[in-house]
C-alpha cells in the first residue's frame, strides 16, 4: 500500500476476543458514546471457531451494535494474540490511516477519543508513528498501541508473532522509542470489571528473559522504520545515534533482571492452574521451540565472532525453557573451554554424555561396515555389468 490507498481520516480498530460478550457489550456502548466520526471508524473482532458463547451472541444480535462500522471474522484457534490481530490487519484492507489495538475487557473513556488519534496522524504525514493512550493498569507500556499506516506497511506486520501472550506491547513500545516516533495520547482506557487473567500465560522468565535478549532484532526494526521516514542525511544521521543510545539504556535493564519476580507475575496474573501450565500444548510448545531456536542462532552468530560471554548468555536464557537440547549443551561447552573454564567444560561434557549417549563404538563399527557393504555393493554391481558386455 502507498499514501495515494489511504483513506485519510479513516481509524480500524482491532480486536480479539473470547468467551466475554457481555463485557464486549460494554465496550460497544463506550464506542457508541465517545466517538465524534463514527462513519470513518471501522472495527474489526477476530472470534474462535469453537467460541459457542460469542458467536451465539451474535447470532441473537446482542452484539450488532458498537455505533461503527463493524466486521466479524470467524478463524481457527491460533496460538497468540498478536496472529490474530495480524490477520484482522489483512483482512482490513489496510486502507485506514490509523490502526488500534484494543482488548475485548476494556473501553476508551475519553470523548472525542477519534479525534485526537487524527490529529496525531496529521503530525506525521509520513505515516510512521506509534502512539498509546493511558492505562491506569500498567501505565508505563504501550498496552493499546496506535499505528501510523506506514509503520505497518514497512514493518509488515503488527507484532513480531514470537509471544504467546504478554510482550506484543513491550516489544513494538521500545521499537517506537528507538526509532524516535513514539507519542504518549491523553485519552484514558477503563478496564471493564477490573483487570482479568490472561490465557496462555505459563514460564514468564523464559519469555522475559528472551524479550530481553531479542533487543537487537527490535533494533533492526527501528532502523527500518528510520530509512522509510526518508530523512535528510544529517538529521538521518542523528536518529540512528539517538537509537544506539535508547538501545543501550534498555540493554542496561537486563542487568535488573530477576526470575522471581517473573514468577510471582506468572502466579499473580495467570488464568490457569499449574496443572494446565504443565500439560503438553502442542500450539504453546511450536512457541517456545522457536524462540529456544531464536536465542540458539543468536548465540551460534556470537561463537562464529568469537563472543563467547555473549554467546553465554542466550545459551542460559534457553535453560529457562522446558525444552533442552543437545546442541545448546555442546556450544555451551565450546564457550566454556574458550573462556578457559576448563573444569566447568569437563563437567558439562560429562553431564551431556549422560543426558545424550553417544554409544560411538557402535557408531564407528555400523560406519565401517556400512562403508564396506556399500563399496562391496559396487565392486560386484561393477563385475556384472562388465560380464554382460562380453
Amino acid at each position: 500500500m502507498n499514501a495515494s490507498q489511504i483513506h485519510r481520516g479513516e481509524i480500524c480498530l482491532i480486536m480479539a476476543t473470547r468467551g466475554r460478550p457481555h463485557m464486549l457489550a460494554e465496550v460497544f456502548t463506550a464506542l457508541k458514546q465517545f466517538t465524534v466520526q463514527k462513519d470513518k471508524v471501522q472495527l474489526w473482532l477476530y472470534v474462535d471457531e469453537d467460541d459457542t458463547v460469542t458467536r451465539q451472541a451474535i447470532a441473537d444480535g446482542k452484539l450488532n451494535d458498537a455505533g461503527v462500522n463493524l466486521h466479524w471474522h470467524i478463524g481457527g484457534h491460533m496460538s497468540g494474540l498478536g496472529l490474530m490481530q495480524s490477520v484482522l490487519w489483512r483482512e482490513s484492507g489496510r486502507t485506514a490511516e490509523v490502526y488500534m489495538v484494543l482488548g475485548d475487557d476494556v473501553k476508551v473513556d475519553t470523548p472525542g477519543w477519534d479525534d485526537i488519534l487524527r490529529g496525531v496522524a496529521a503530525k506525521y504525514p509520513d505515516g510512521i508513528f506509534l502512539a498509546s493512550p493511558h492505562d491506569p493498569m500498567t501505565a508505563d507500556t504501550c498496552t493499546y498501541p496506535v499505528f501510523g499506516w506506514n509503520w505497518l506497511e514497512t514493518s509488515q506486520q503488527l507484532f513480531c508473532g514470537h509471544f504467546p501472550f504478554w510482550y506484543d506491547d513491550r516489544w513494538v513500545h521500545q521499537i517506537g522509542e528507538m526509532a524516535g516516533r513514539y507519542i504518549w495520547l491523553p485519552i484514558v482506557m477503563q478496564p471493564v470489571g477490573g483487570k482479568g487473567k490472561t490465557r496462555r500465560m505459563r514460564d514468564v522468565p523464559f519469555w522475559a528473559r528472551f524479550f530481553q535478549l531479542s533487543l537487537d532484532e527490535r533494533k533492526e526494526s527501528a532502523k527500518k522504520l528510520i530509512d522509510a521516514m526518508n530523512l535528510e542525511p544529517e538529521k538521518k544521521k542523528d536518529a540512528l545515534q539517538q537509537m544506539e543510545q535508547r538501545a543501550a539504556s534498555f540493554e542496561k535493564l537486563q542487568d535488573q533482571y530477576s526470575d522471581l519476580y517473573a514468577v510471582f507475575q506468572e502466579e499473580r496474573f495467570t488464568l490457569h492452574t499449574p496443572e494446565e501450565r504443565r500439560a503438553f500444548n502442542p500450539a504453546y510448545f511450536q512457541k517456545e521451540a522457536a524462540a529456544v531456536g531464536q536465542l540458539l542462532q543468536y548465540a551460534q552468530q556470537r561463537i562464529a565472532e568469537k563472543k563467547y560471554e555473549e554467546a553465554l548468555k542466550f545459551i542460559d536464557g534457553t535453560l529457562l525453557s522446558n525444552i533442552r537440547l543437545r546442541q545448546a549443551q555442546d556450544m555451551k561447552i565450546e564457550c566454556l573451554r574458550a573462556l578457559g573454564r576448563d573444569k566447568e567444560a569437563d563437567q558439562l561434557a560429562k553431564e551431556t554424555l549422560a543426558a545424550w549417549p553417544e554409544m560411538n563404538g557402535p557408531r564407528r563399527l555400523f560406519r565401517f561396515l556400512g562403508m564396506v557393504a556399500s563399496d562391496g555393493k559396487a565392486m560386484v554391481v561393477g563385475l556384472l555389468k562388465g560380464s554382460k558386455k562380453k
